[in-house]
């Protein structure tokens, strides 16, 4: 700035008016900022040109070059933080990227030995055996079934504790639904002499949109408590539609309800002390003169969180030595009027079905594990099926090669094991969809191709489905399940051909 001298003490006020309406402001703001950032002992600052001595401006750097060496310590102190932060962030990411291999792995390894269990103790118990055979292969079937119970608790904790649990939103009959459950465990509940009874309001829709599979799982393991803690008592089973305030109020749930399951026991009950546990996970309860119950101790804990899924709750009431009573509330949409509950076609097609006096369906099995391919061509062939058994995806190509030269009869089914060697399921499929494709055959000349697998997540049935197979069935299983598919599949291919 160039200043009028017209003296000198008129240039000496007008530099000093200059110096407090800028840079003295500025220095003055920038002290006092840096004061309290650093939390330089308070004084007041107030610089002006008078302060501009030698010892005052060795002072400014000193005190200036102190806070950079502040704000330097603070910026790497930050860096350091945002690194440490990151570095943890990937490390619990490869945490629960491990875990989830881990736990594929495991229900991968567990289902398929459990498979050729249950499966073989079904196929003996159809032969000619003796009463006490008849008695040891039911243990056999009833503990491979407890053991897969378990097996399906801890997986299904640990999805919901990853954030992986997904709900369906199917047609369902929550009727159905709720006798199925009754209907299953009405012989525990014989054998401990109670009596179970059970009721639905008239206000219940036939059907409604969710997941019917959870529910189901919910009601199993409340009735199975309350069975499990009575004796000559009775279990009572309620299910009814509440109007709730959300409902009325918000526009996006007008066209669903809250519904409520309350299950009633005369039982043993629980105290105070029981109640503020009961839904944690691995707790279980010790009742006189019952003891520690079998079990993971997750039961309840996993069917709080999943009823908290489906905008729920459950909450539990009782005394000891006046019996317990669990209310489920559960969140549902209204189903529309052309809905169609899958459940009834499964039902339909859960009937034995006998090939003879048809032309016998040829299948194809791709399968490595040899007490499973045993268990699924038996299966099979007491349907009335023709089968033939590879080893991996590789042989299952040849096999299929073979078929479309006129080496061998056509195949009607494909049934594929994911995992083997040479070549996997997936990987064969989208080999032997390439083979009808480059032959310019129809889409409808490939014979259903099933999913065969002890992997049991959500994710591995999208993952074989977008591979190119046509259905997925997990292990283990039973007849019924195996000829459901069958069923359902070879039905297709006939409609699919005829068309």
């Amino acid at each position: 700035m160039v200043f009028d001298r017209q003296s000198d003490v008129a240039a000496e006020r007008e530099r000093r008016a200059y110096w407090r309406s800028g840079v003295g402001l500025w220095a003055t703001a920038a002290f006092a900022r840096l004061s309290r950032i650093f939390a330089v002992p308070a004084r007041d600052v107030d610089i002006g040109p008078d302060d501009l001595g030698v010892e005052h401006l060795k002072d400014a750097r000193w005190q200036l070059t102190d806070s950079e060496t502040r704000l330097r310590v603070l910026l790497d102190t930050e860096r350091r933080t945002a690194e440490e932060l990151r570095e943890a962030r990937d490390q619990a990411n490869a945490a629960n990227r491990a875990k989830s291999r881990f736990l594929a792995a495991m229900s991968h390894e567990i289902r398929t030995p459990m498979n050729g269990i249950m499966g073989m103790a079904s196929l003996l118990g159809e032969t000619h055996l003796t009463d006490d055979q008849k008695s040891y292969t039911r243990a056999i079937d009833q503990s491979a079934h407890a053991l897969l119970a378990l097996i399906d608790e801890i997986l299904d904790f640990s999805k919901i504790e990853a954030g992986k649990l997904q709900l369906s939103h199917e047609p369902f009959s929550l009727q159905a639904c709720v006798a199925s459950a009754i209907e299953l465990l009405a012989p525990k509940a014989s054998s401990r002499n109670n009596l179970i009874a059970w009721s639905i309001a008239p206000d219940v829709p036939k059907l409604m949109l969710g997941d019917a599979a959870r529910v189901r799982q919910i009601v199993l393991n409340l009735v199975s408590n309350a069975i499990k803690f009575t004796e000559n008592g009775h279990v009572k089973v309620t299910v009814q539609r509440r109007l709730d305030q959300r409902s009325a109020r918000d526009d996006r749930s007008v066209n669903s309800a809250l519904y409520e399951l309350t299950v009633a026991d005369t039982g043993i009950g629980f105290s105070p002390e029981t109640m503020a546990v009961l839904f944690d996970e691995f707790e279980q309860a010790e009742h006189v003169g019952v003891g520690r119950q079998s079990g993971t101790g997750l039961g309840l804990a996993i069917s709080k969180r999943l009823a908290r899924a489906m905008d729920g709750d459950i909450r539990a009431e009782g005394a000891l030595g006046r019996g317990a009573t669990f209310t489920l509330t559960f969140r549902c949409a209204d189903a529309p009027e052309n809905a169609v509950d899958p459940g009834d076609a499964r039902a339909s097609s859960a009937i034995i079905k006998n090939f003879a006096g048809e032309k016998p369906p040829h299948i194809l099995i791709a399968e490595d594990n040899d007490i499973n391919a045993l268990l699924a061509r038996r299966m099979c062939e007491h349907c009335g099926c023709t089968v033939v058994v590879v080893k991996d995806g590789t042989d299952a190509i040849d096999a299929v090669v073979s078929a479309l030269e006129g080496r061998q009869d056509a195949f009607q089914l494909i049934l594929m094991d994911i995992f083997m060697p040479r070549l996997g399921g997936l990987e064969a499929t989208q080999a032997i969809k390439a083979l009808f494709a480059d032959r310019k055959l129809p889409a409808n000349a490939c014979p259903p191709i099933v999913a065969l697998t002890a992997n049991a997540f959500a994710e591995d049935r999208t993952r074989c489905l977008d591979a190119g197979m046509d259905d997925y069935l997990a292990k283990p299983f039973d007849a019924y399940q195996l000829n459901a598919v069958l069923s359902r599949n070879l039905q297709s291919d006939v409609s699919r051909k005829a068309g």
